[in-house]
């Protein structure tokens, strides 16, 4: 037992290395530092930005190209420059530790606008469909960046600043969890998280070929399963509303019941579970014109009651279209759930602006007592994943990122018909709004 106990107080201590190094080196820089919950290493073409200041690839210092505006495809070896770029960019922006996954769609270059190709998911009508290989993409760029530095100690304790995340999977698929388990065999130790899962996303949701993922699918009752027995939070993009017509249209949270069920079907004690699932709510529930009354309120009657198994992402536009004009009310939720909210970025491939987009911040969290602001910028997020983490070690499950043995797999029959327990939460809460 003492053996035990000293490798994982030795585990623990490499696990902070390279942030106390980093931390060293910004201590006169002031106290407001981050982390970053939401950033995406590519965007909706499979595209991101490197570092090129060597200018051995076309385009600039990022990888950025005048025509078109896209990036050359990156060969093997080469594919760690998105994580140079990313620790150069989280430097420049005061960023401590950032959580890092790919794109799961890929946006389609439709024969019906042959004039320009799409860059981003809304600049044209045509589908997305799902980007299997985008966490391939995320786990070789961190394994080249391991070779290249295998002889630099203090370039690879960088790697501990960063978490990375798997999404590139179909929501709506019941073997989605064993692609799940592919990748983490494929690229063991490189895993923190399942996520930016999306499953209700108005315009994406509206784009997507095929079937529409929704929380409360049997698809990721399987996925948030095994991420909850393995302890793997789950960052998941979940609208609590439909959209709305405009500004004045304000609809009610009708699709919270479906994340309510999810989360439910994953909670310690039910349905067999013996952990509990934690969940990440990406955007808060909300996303482009979405209009719903007093969402503080309704996050406050969600954290009065799953607040052990919920983390609240204020990544985009819910700062903006719901933070600054209720900055008091935002305050004083925060103040009663101080250890259950993060900030983001929410870059989409352009990690250099990492430090532009999480710059509005400041605003939120100078607003906040001093104690509570370190939580928000960065405690938060560090604390949830320094305790996954020791959780997987005390389970075998890896030092840092999730490690599977061989001959682990997924049973075909877990949760394929999940009985959902018929969740009223919406309803039951209208009271407040009378």
């Amino acid at each position: 037992m003492k053996s035990s106990s000293l490798i994982m107080a030795v585990l623990f201590l490499a696990s902070v290395v390279g942030y106390v190094l980093w931390a060293h080196e910004h201590k006169d820089e002031g106290d407001l530092i981050y982390a970053d919950c939401h950033v995406h290493l590519l965007d909706f073409l499979q595209n991101g930005e490197f570092l090129n200041s060597d200018n051995k690839f076309p385009g600039d210092v990022y990888g950025h190209q005048k025509e078109g505006g896209r990036f050359v495809s990156l060969p093997y070896g080469e594919r760690g420059r998105r994580i140079e770029v990313l620790l150069e960019s989280m430097d420049q922006g005061r960023v401590s530790n950032a959580l890092v996954s790919g794109m799961p769609f890929l946006k389609k270059w439709s024969e019906n606008e042959p004039f320009q190709r799409p860059k981003y998911y809304l600049d044209s009508p045509s589908r997305v469909k799902p980007a299997r290989d985008t966490d391939v993409s995320i786990g070789s760029a961190i394994i080249d960046y391991k070779v290249k530095f295998k002889d630099d100690q203090s370039r690879l304790n960088q790697l501990e600043r960063i978490h990375a995340s798997l999404c590139g999977f179909d929501a709506t698929d019941l073997g989605a969890v064993d692609l799940i388990i592919k990748r983490i065999k494929e690229f063991p130790g490189v895993w923190e998280c399942i996520g930016e899962v999306m499953s209700r996303h108005d315009d994406l949701t509206n784009l997507t070929t095929g079937e529409r993922p929704r929380a409360n699918h049997p698809s990721l009752a399987r996925v948030s399963r095994f991420a909850g027995e393995n302890y793997l939070p789950v960052s998941i993009h979940h609208n609590i509303a439909p959209i709305s017509r405009n500004s004045k249209e304000v609809k009610l949270p009708s699709y919270l019941n479906e994340f309510i069920e999810l989360i439910e079907y994953c909670r310690e004690g039910h349905h067999g579970a013996k952990n509990s699932t934690v969940f990440i709510w990406c955007h808060s529930g909300i996303s482009r014109r979405l209009v719903v009354k007093d969402l503080h309120v309704w996050i406050d009657a969600i954290m009065k009651e799953y607040s052990d198994q919920l983390y609240i992402d204020l990544s985009w536009v819910v700062l903006q279209d719901y933070i600054m004009p209720n900055l008091k009310e935002w305050v004083n939720l925060i103040k009663r759930y101080p250890n259950r909210f993060m900030i983001g970025s929410d870059v989409v491939g352009t990690v250099s602006n990492i430090g532009k987009s999480l710059k509005p911040y400041d605003a939120l969290l100078n607003a906040l007592p001093k104690d509570i602001r370190a939580k928000v910028a960065k405690k938060n997020f560090v604390e949830l994943f320094n305790e996954m983490a020791k959780k997987r070690q005390l389970k075998g499950l890896g030092d840092k990122g999730i490690v599977l043995p061989a001959d682990y797999g997924y049973s075909e029959r877990d949760h394929v018909r999940p009985e959902f327990k018929r969740s009223s939460f919406m309803e039951t809460n209208l009271h407040l709004f009378k």
